[in-house]
């Protein structure tokens, strides 16, 4: 992906005497005279070196760089129409303007999300809204397991984070099955959670399908919304910190030092220990994780969840799928049978048009994990419990956002499990 120039973008502008918004028109003459001027316009060194002034863009770019916005986008695959619409500068731009999920294709020469990513002046008279005039974007989001279109109002900053810091839609959808034939597929096939929907259906987890949230679903759990929650029960969706925008912590005070606050959008948490001291954010945590290792612990025992450990010594959970490729139940006894056990993503990107080549393929072999196959679809209830174990692991805050509804998914969902064995 291109390294995207910010000398650039400071030189053009940084303008010291550049003009400011206009004033009000005055008075028309009458009989030949002259009319009375018209009220000053604003000072453009006044307007817009607030912001744009070298020594703050130079100190805001310096704390842009530390952030995950600059450092964590470098593959080329990003570039993909699923991917582009939150990890590109005109990827986000694209869809922002358009009103859509993902861009219209590939973005090959795609630049790192930016200053005018997120910035976009729509005018210079800041003294009613000063975020609203500068945000790309205000409006409610229609996150992409939104029920009916309706679309969530998260506040007028929050609505620019949660654009994109949300649970993903698809990110492909062709393979190559074992014929070599290119087919298309549909990825997330469980979701959005019918208010219908019945625990103890029966569902198929086939080779090829996910429910993953994308280590982006922050958005969700703050607003308390999108976990699965089982019928009967009761979860409450705000909590003290719900009425405080993104920003109130990831742009809190900065402290170049610990290279923390600011527009390096990472928590300086000893602002945040002026309200908290650490005694009650990390015991907060630990709380939560020991729910989330526990309700681990109980889909590993019903074979819906594989446990393993890394040589580091890292647990880690997974799905187990019950079905293949191409619906076929998997056995729990050794068999010759060829399934479709794997669909392998090997995208590449073309030398001559830049464009990503879904490469997908359906491998055929025997089943070596029958002994951890569980030898029947799934209930509902339980894909629910493993989506709430995936929502929690994967939204990196550890609960943080909304401990009250985190621990109502973990607790609930361990609870249906130990109640419908």
């Amino acid at each position: 992906m291109k390294h995207f120039s910010f000398t650039i973008i400071l030189a053009g502008l940084v303008l010291v005497a550049c003009e400011g918004p206009m004033g009000p028109a005055g008075v028309a003459g009458t009989n030949g005279n002259n009319g009375t001027d018209g009220a000053a316009g604003k000072d453009a060194n006044n307007v817009c070196l607030g912001c744009h002034a070298s020594t703050n863009m130079a100190a805001k770019d310096v704390e842009y760089r530390q952030s995950k916005h600059f450092t964590g986008v470098t593959s080329l695959s990003r570039n993909t129409k699923y991917c582009a619409r939150c990890h590109t500068n005109e990827g986000f731009k694209e869809i922002t303007s358009t009103g859509t999920f993902v861009v219209n294709n590939d973005i090959p020469s795609a630049t790192r999300i930016t200053c005018g990513t997120c910035h976009a002046h729509r005018s210079f008279d800041f003294s009613a809204d000063t975020n609203a005039q500068t945000l790309r974007t205000t409006t409610p989001v229609l996150l992409n397991y939104t029920i009916n279109l309706v679309a969530t109002d998260f506040g007028k900053i929050n609505n620019l984070c949660n654009t994109c810091h949300q649970i993903r839609g698809v990110t492909s959808e062709k393979y190559t099955d074992s014929l070599g034939v290119v087919r298309s597929f549909s990825q997330l096939p469980f979701f959005p959670f019918s208010p219908t929907k019945n625990d103890l259906a029966t569902v198929n987890y086939q080779v090829g399908q996910s429910f993953s949230v994308h280590d982006g679903n922050q958005s969700n759990l703050f607003k308390g919304i999108n976990g699965y929650e089982y019928t009967g029960q009761t979860y409450t969706r705000t909590w003290q910190h719900s009425a405080n925008t993104c920003t109130t912590c990831h742009m809190n005070k900065v402290d170049p030092v610990r290279k923390v606050g600011g527009h390096s959008l990472i928590v300086n948490t000893l602002a945040c220990e002026q309200c908290h001291d650490t005694e009650k954010i990390a015991p907060t945590q630990a709380k939560i994780d020991a729910k989330r290792i526990e309700l681990g612990e109980l889909l590993t025992a019903r074979k819906v969840f594989r446990k393993s450990t890394s040589t580091a010594g890292v647990v880690s959970y997974s799905a187990v799928n019950t079905h293949d490729f191409y619906g076929r139940l998997f056995p729990t006894t050794a068999s010759t049978t060829l399934f479709g056990t794997a669909l392998v993503a090997a995208n590449t990107v073309s030398p001559t048009s830049g464009l990503v080549v879904y490469g997908n393929t359906v491998t055929m072999a025997t089943d070596a994990s029958y002994a951890t196959r569980m030898g029947r679809p799934w209930k509902y209830g339980e894909l629910g419990a493993a989506y709430n174990y995936g929502y929690i692991n994967s939204e990196l805050s550890m609960g943080v956002h909304n401990p009250v509804y985190a621990m109502q998914l973990l607790q609930k969902s361990i609870d249906w499990l130990k109640a419908n064995p």
